[in-house]
């Protein structure tokens, strides 16, 4: 923004125009932030997403024995915790 520079911190000289700069300011960085926020969040889904991906390729190669045996084991698993 090249009208930054002309703003000063003294909130008794700020103009209508500088006060409506520093809200474009704000805005600005409001957007910027969110966009930053949204940016990690899409990238902590790919992650998981990658690694729900692997665990079901695993799964997929498991002998069904095992499978019915670690059902069980979760399932005690989350009665415990309740």
């Amino acid at each position: 923004m090249s009208r930054r520079a002309s703003l000063t911190p003294d909130s008794s000289s700020l103009t209508p125009e500088a006060v409506a700069d520093l809200l474009e300011v704000v805005d600005v960085h409001s957007v910027d932030h969110a966009l930053s926020d949204v940016e990690q969040l899409v990238a902590r889904l790919r992650a998981g997403a990658e690694e729900a991906a692997a665990a079901r390729e695993l799964l997929r190669n498991t002998p069904a024995e095992v499978l019915r045996q670690a059902l069980r084991l979760r399932a005690a698993r989350v009665e415990v915790a309740r």
